[in-house]
């Protein structure tokens, strides 16, 4: 076993996502999110200095004044599984690890690997959007799945009755992950793409969008989202705080998602639109 060393990184929502995508690339193989921030985890032996401070200051962050400590060895898995609770949502769905006793008690059961503790169902915004799906008639659909990390609303829509998913995500760590989530829950109809929007085909349209991102990467892709949109088709998307509820909305319906209604969860924010 191996001693880690964990950075304690302050900043905002926007700059989170794209720093722990970059941290991740140079060997840091560990987050834990807060409310201002994360901590950052890497094995001491792979730690590189000026690399690592090379990162932090493009977003603006003083490597100096960061707080940081030594993490002693120890088993890391056994601390992961004890400290890794499943989660339920509305009372009918059960998001579990493998290592978690599947309880059939639940309407609908997702079996997901934790990778990096994102994607696992664990983040209000997560949650929200799967509460949203719920309410959404999946049966037969071609659903997209808009940066999808470790695929848990696509498969979530496939268990609900969706005919096929497409998903993408920019994060090459997604590639195994997805399929390793896809064998778990035994569905196989979930293509993962390795990229950003472009990686759809002008040709291909979408019964149901979803997106849990972030606003300004939400903000960004309105335009594009909309040429792949069957009129009628659901967008569900999550991401943003309930204050930036108007600008999203404001966007969206510039291009004729119409609003429908959202869920808050401690700030965060999830939303239903219909393309019109």
């Amino acid at each position: 076993m191996e001693s880690y060393l964990e950075f304690v990184v302050a900043c905002n929502d926007d700059t989170k996502d794209m720093l722990i995508a970059e941290l991740a690339e140079i060997g840091y193989d560990g987050f834990v999110e807060s409310d201002n921030g994360f901590s950052a985890f890497i094995p001491q032996a792979l730690y590189q200095e000026q690399i690592s401070n090379e990162v932090f200051s493009k977003y603006g962050i003083t490597p100096e004044n960061m707080p940081h400590s030594v993490i002693m060895p120890q088993n890391w898995n056994a601390q992961w599984e004890a400290n890794y609770e499943p989660i339920i949502v509305a009372n009918k769905i059960l998001v579990c690890a493998p290592f978690h006793q599947l309880d059939m008690a639940y309407e609908h059961a997702l079996i997901i690997q934790p990778k990096n503790t994102f994607g696992t169902g664990h983040h209000e915004t997560t949650q929200l959007v799967l509460e949203l799906m719920l309410g959404v008639s999946f049966a037969d659909k071609m659903v997209f799945d808009f940066g999808c990390g470790t695929g848990v609303l696509g498969l979530m829509a496939l268990k609900l009755g969706a005919k096929q998913i497409i998903g993408n995500d920019i994060d090459e760590w997604c590639v195994d992950n997805i399929t390793e989530n896809k064998s778990l829950n035994n569905l196989t109809d979930f293509e993962f793409r390795l990229g950003g929007l472009s990686q759809l085909k002008q040709e291909e349209l979408f019964d149901a969008i979803l997106a849990n991102i972030n606003k300004n990467i939400l903000l960004e892709s309105f335009k594009t989202l909309a040429k792949h949109a069957k009129p009628e088709s659901v967008l569900l998307i999550s991401g943003f705080y309930e204050k930036d509820l108007a600008d999203i909305k404001y966007a969206a319906e510039f291009y004729r998602f119409d609003y429908i209604t959202h869920l808050t969860k401690n700030e965060w924010c999830a939303v239903q639109f219909k393309f019109s």
